[in-house]
C-alpha cells in the first residue's frame, strides 16, 4: 500500500507514512516532555497513523525535536528534507543566542551553507532538546538582505565605501568630537546577543580610549526594566543542574512566562514537577506552565509586589532572622516591614485566598532546594519585587546553595553576559564601581535633543525600530555610527554603517541565564567583506590610540608599555598599577581568545574562564560524528566533545559577602478614572525579531492585537476583530481587538515588539494605565 507523501503534520513537521513503524515516540515525547498533547493516532487498524490534533496543526514550539528522537526518520523537518546527505554534512558546535537559555546547538553546514541545526546534549543547560525558533531561526544568516561592506553617507545617500575610508573617517570624526566637546558627548549602546569578547572590547574602547561613561545595552524605551544584578548576587550555586531536581524541590516562578521568554525552561521546570517537586507558579495571566503547576497563583495585574511581600511575611514569622549573617544590614527594617503587613488585607489586594498564599509559603519553606525563576514582568515591576525575593532566599539559608537561588529570565541570549562585561552607565565589567555614573539609553535620547551627545556608536542594536521617538534625536547626531548585520531603521540615519559577522561566522563566548559561559565556534566565512564585531572595535581603537594619545601628550613608548606577554602581568602588588596602565593601552589582539584571556584576568567572576579552558569541559576527540558512529538517523547521539561551560560561582557563595535585607517600599498600584486599564506588554517568542527573516517559523508570528476580559470588552460594546484605539498620556494606537474569557479584568494586554504595534508609544514607565475605545467593528 502506498502512501500520501509526505504528510504535514503541521507547516514545519513532514511525516513519511510508509517509514513510521508507530513507536509512538513522537507521541509521547509531546505528551510527556514538551507538554502539549498535539499528536496521536487516527484511523485506528490498517491505516493507523499518526496525526496533529490541534489546530493550528502541530501547536507546539518544541516540534523539531521529534525528527531527532524519530527512529526511522519518518519524521522530517519542512527546511531539510532530503537536501543533503547525513555524511555530507560538517557539524560545528555553537551556542544558540535568541533566549537566555544558551542551548547548546550544531550547524550542520555543507560548505558556506547551513542544512540544518541540531541539538547538542548537555545535561545542565538544555539535556537533548531545543526550541523551534532555535532550531528555525537562523536562515537570517544567509539571507541577501544582509550587509557585505561599508557604507558612508555621501549627501542624502549611504553609498559603498572601503573599509580604510570608513574606519579613518571614524576615528577622525570621534576624536574630534572628543577634543572639542570631551568624552560625555559620545555616546555607546551595544546589544544583549553579542559574545562576551565584542562587549568587553566595546566598554573599553568608550572608557579607555574616548574617556566616555555613556554605556548602555537598552533602546531606551520608557518601560525598560532596571539591570538586574540578583542572578549574579544570588544565582544558583555552582553545580546547580535542573535535570537532577525533583522530589525536595520548590520552585516559585513569578512574574515570568518561561514557553515565551526561554521556551526551553518550561521543559525543564515542568521536568521538576514530574519527578516529584513543588511547582508554584504565580502570574496576572495564564501561562502554559500554570498547566504543569502543583500551585497556580493568579494576582491581581500591579500587585507582584504585594504577593513577596506577603509570602516574605509568612516566612519571616515562621524562621525569623536566625539565618542571616552578620554581613547582612537592614534586619531590623525587614522585621518591622514583615511585622506590618496584615495578610488579609494583602490577600484581599491580591485577589487571592489566604490559604492559598500560606500553602505557598509552606511548600517554600518545607523545601531542601529553593528555586525562584522571575521575568519580563517581574523584572519591569520595579526593585521591590525581586528584592523581597532574594530576602525570602536568604531568610530559609538557600543562598549560595546548589540547586538553590534565584534564576531570572533576561531578554536575549547575552544579556547576563552584557552586564558582566560593564555595558551600563554605573557599573564596570564584573560589577564593579565607577567613579562617575554615565547617560543610560534614555538620558542619551534627552542629551542628544539637547545637543550634550553629539556622537553614538550602536553596536547590534536597533532602538528607532523599537522606540520610534528616538528618531529626532538621532536626526540631531553630528555623527552616527552603526554597526549590524542589516540595514536596519537605525542603519538608515547613520554616517557610517558597517556590516557586522553573524554567530556562526565567528568565535566567542556567551553567558546564559545561570552564569554558564560557553563557547561557540566559527563554521562559515562572513560574507563580502563583513567582519567580526570585536575585530572592528580594535581597528577603531588602533586608529583612534595616535589621535587620541597624541591630542593627551602621550608619546609612542607609553603605547608599547603593554605589548609584553601576558604571563607578564601576574606582578607584585606594588606592580598591579603599572601593569593594569599598560594593558589599558593594549590593542594587538590577534585572535578572539586573546581577548577572553584578558577577559579571564580583569573582569571579576571569569577567573580562569579562557578559551581554552572551556574546551577542557568536554572530552578528548575531535568535535562531531567519530568514526565509530552510525550516519543514519544520528539525531543527537554524537558524544559532545566541544564543552558542556564553565558556570562561575554566585556572589553568595563568598564568605564575605555582603547583602542589604532593608526593604523597599511597596506602594500601591493605584487607579485613574481617565486611563482606567492597566496595560501589560506581554513578551513573545516569535516577534518582529529581525533575525527571523527567511524563517519557516515567520507564519508563526502574530498581527499585532490588544486583548480585553469579557466583560470589560461587552461593556465598552466591543467584539474580537474590531478595530479599537488604545490611550495613555503618551500616545495612542490603533489595534485589532481579541476578547478572553481568562484575561484578568481590568486590563488589557498586547505583545511585545511587533512591527505593527509599537507599544512604546504608549508606555509612560514600568506600569501604563490606559484607556480603550472603540473605533469599528
Amino acid at each position: 500500500m502506498h502512501f500520501e507523501k509526505p504528510v504535514r503534520l503541521g507547516d514545519l513537521i513532514l511525516l513519511d507514512r510508509e517509514r513510521c513503524i508507530l513507536c509512538g515516540r513522537c507521541v509521547r515525547f509531546q505528551d510527556e516532555i514538551a507538554g502539549d498533547a498535539v499528536l496521536g493516532y487516527g484511523t485506528r487498524g490498517r491505516n493507523w497513523h499518526i496525526i496533529s490534533k490541534s489546530d493550528p496543526p502541530f501547536d507546539s514550539k518544541f516540534s523539531g525535536n521529534t525528527t531527532d528522537i524519530c527512529p526511522v526518520g519518518a519524521l522530517t523537518t519542512a527546511d531539510f528534507r532530503f537536501r543533503a546527505r547525513a555524511w555530507e554534512l560538517r557539524p560545528v558546535p555553537s551556542i544558540c543566542n535568541h533566549c537566555p537559555v544558551g542551548c547548546n546547538i550544531t550547524f550542520d553546514m555543507r560548505y558556506q551553507q547551513i542544512m540544518r541545526v541540531m541539538p547538542r546534549e548537555n545535561a545542565a543547560v538544555n539535556d537533548i532538546w531545543i526550541c523551534d525558533k532555535g532550531r528555525f531561526g537562523h536562515r537570517f544568516v544567509e539571507s541577501q538582505e544582509r550587509l557585505t561592506q561599508p557604507l558612508v553617507r555621501r549627501g542624502d545617500r549611504l553609498e559603498p565605501a572601503t573599509w580604510n575610508e570608513a574606519l579613518d573617517l571614524i576615528a577622525t570624526r570621534l576624536a574630534d568630537i572628543q577634543a572639542r566637546h570631551g568624552g560625555e558627548a559620545i555616546g555607546g549602546l551595544a546589544g544583549e546577543r553579542l559574545a562576551n569578547e565584542d562587549l568587553f572590547l566595546f566598554q573599553r574602547l568608550f572608557r579607555d580610549m574616548l574617556n566616555s561613561p555613556n554605556l548602555d545595552h537598552h533602546c531606551g524605551s520608557p518601560a525598560e526594566p532596571p539591570d538586574d544584578e540578583l542572578g549574579v548576587l544570588l544565582g544558583p550555586g555552582s553545580g546547580t543542574n535542573l535535570m537532577e531536581l525533583g522530589k525536595g524541590t520548590t520552585v516559585l516562578v513569578i512574574g515570568a512566562d518561561p514557553e515565551e521568554e526561554a521556551p526551553i525552561y518550561r521543559l525543564r521546570l515542568r521536568g521538576i514537577a514530574d519527578r516529584g517537586g513543588e511547582l508554584i507558579v504565580a502570574h496576572t495571566r495564564p501561562t502554559r506552565l500554570e498547566a504543569s503547576a502543583t500551585h497556580a497563583l493568579r494576582y491581581r495585574p500591579g500587585s507582584g509586589a504585594l504577593l513577596a511581600r506577603a509570602l516574605l511575611s509568612l516566612v519571616f514569622a515562621q524562621v525569623g532572622s536566625s539565618k542571616l549573617s552578620q554581613r547582612t544590614p537592614g534586619i531590623a527594617e525587614l522585621e518591622t516591614a514583615a511585622k506590618k503587613l496584615k495578610l488579609a488585607s494583602a490577600a484581599q489586594g491580591l485577589g487571592l485566598d489566604e490559604a492559598a498564599i500560606t500553602a505557598a509559603a509552606e511548600r517554600i519553606m518545607q523545601a531542601d532546594h529553593v528555586l525562584i525563576v522571575y521575568g519580563a514582568d517581574t523584572l519591569s515591576s520595579g526593585p521591590s519585587l525581586a528584592h523581597d525575593l532574594g530576602c525570602l532566599l536568604l531568610l530559609l539559608g538557600k543562598a549560595g546553595k546548589p540547586n538553590s537561588g534565584m534564576l531570572p529570565l533576561l531578554p536575549q541570549g547575552n544579556s547576563r553576559g552584557a552586564l558582566d562585561m560593564g555595558i551600563r552607565p554605573d557599573k564596570g565589567p564584573g560589577y564593579t564601581a565607577l567613579e562617575k555614573r554615565g547617560l543610560s539609553a534614555a538620558e542619551m535620547w534627552g542629551a542628544a535633543l539637547e545637543g550634550r551627545i553629539r556622537a553614538m556608536y550602536v553596536l547590534g542594536l536597533d532602538p528607532a525600530a523599537v522606540h520610534p521617538q528616538t528618531h529626532a534625536a538621532l536626526a540631531k547626531l553630528d555623527f552616527l555610527i552603526v554597526q549590524d548585520m542589516f540595514l536596519s531603521e537605525t542603519a538608515q540615519q547613520a554616517h557610517v554603517v558597517l556590516p557586522a559577522a553573524s554567530v556562526v561566522e565567528r568565535d566567542g563566548s556567551y553567558t546564559n541565564a545561570e552564569r554558564r559561559v560557553q563557547r561557540a565556534r566559527k563554521g562559515r566565512e562572513t560574507p563580502g567583506e563583513s567582519r567580526p564585531e570585536w575585530l572592528v572595535i580594535q581597528d577603531i581603537a588602533q586608529r583612534l590610540s595616535g589621535l587620541i594619545h597624541a591630542s593627551n601628550g602621550h608619546d609612542a613608548s607609553s603605547r608599547k608599555a603593554g605589548k609584553g606577554k601576558r604571563s607578564e602581568r601576574k606582578a607584585a602588588s606594588s606592580e598591579e598599577a603599572a601593569v593594569l596602565s599598560s594593558l589599558l593601552l593594549r590593542w594587538d589582539y590577534m585572535t578572539v581568545s586573546d581577548v577572553a584571556l584578558d577577559i579571564a584576568e580583569i573582569v571579576p567572576g571569569y577567573s580562569g574562564i579562557t578559551h581554552e579552558a572551556l574546551g577542557r569541559t568536554g572530552t578528548i576527540g575531535n568535535w562531531g560524528r567519530q568514526t565509530n558512529e552510525a550516519f543514519y538517523y544520528d539525531g543527537t547521539n554524537y558524544e559532545n566533545t566541544e564543552g558542556i561551560g564553565i558556570q562561575y560561582p554566585a556572589r553568595a557563595e563568598q564568605s564575605n559577602f555582603r547583602f542589604s535585607v532593608k526593604p523597599y517600599e511597596v506602594k500601591p498600584f493605584s487607579g485613574d478614572q481617565r486611563y482606567p486599564f492597566v496595560l501589560l506588554v506581554q513578551k513573545v517568542l516569535y516577534d518582529s525579531d529581525p533575525l527571523l527573516r527567511d524563517s519557516r517559523v515567520l507564519p508563526h508570528v502574530s498581527a499585532a492585537y490588544v486583548a480585553l476580559n469579557t466583560a470589560d470588552a461587552q461593556r465598552l460594546g466591543i467584539r474580537s476583530g474590531a478595530r479599537v484605539r488604545v490611550t495613555s498620556a503618551a500616545g495612542s494606537l490603533e489595534l485589532s481587538a481579541r476578547v478572553f474569557a481568562d484575561m484578568p479584568a481590568g486590563s488589557v494586554l498586547i505583545p511585545a515588539l511587533l512591527a505593527d504595534a509599537p507599544v512604546a508609544q504608549l508606555q509612560t514607565g514600568p506600569q501604563t494605565r490606559v484607556t480603550v475605545e472603540l473605533i469599528e467593528g
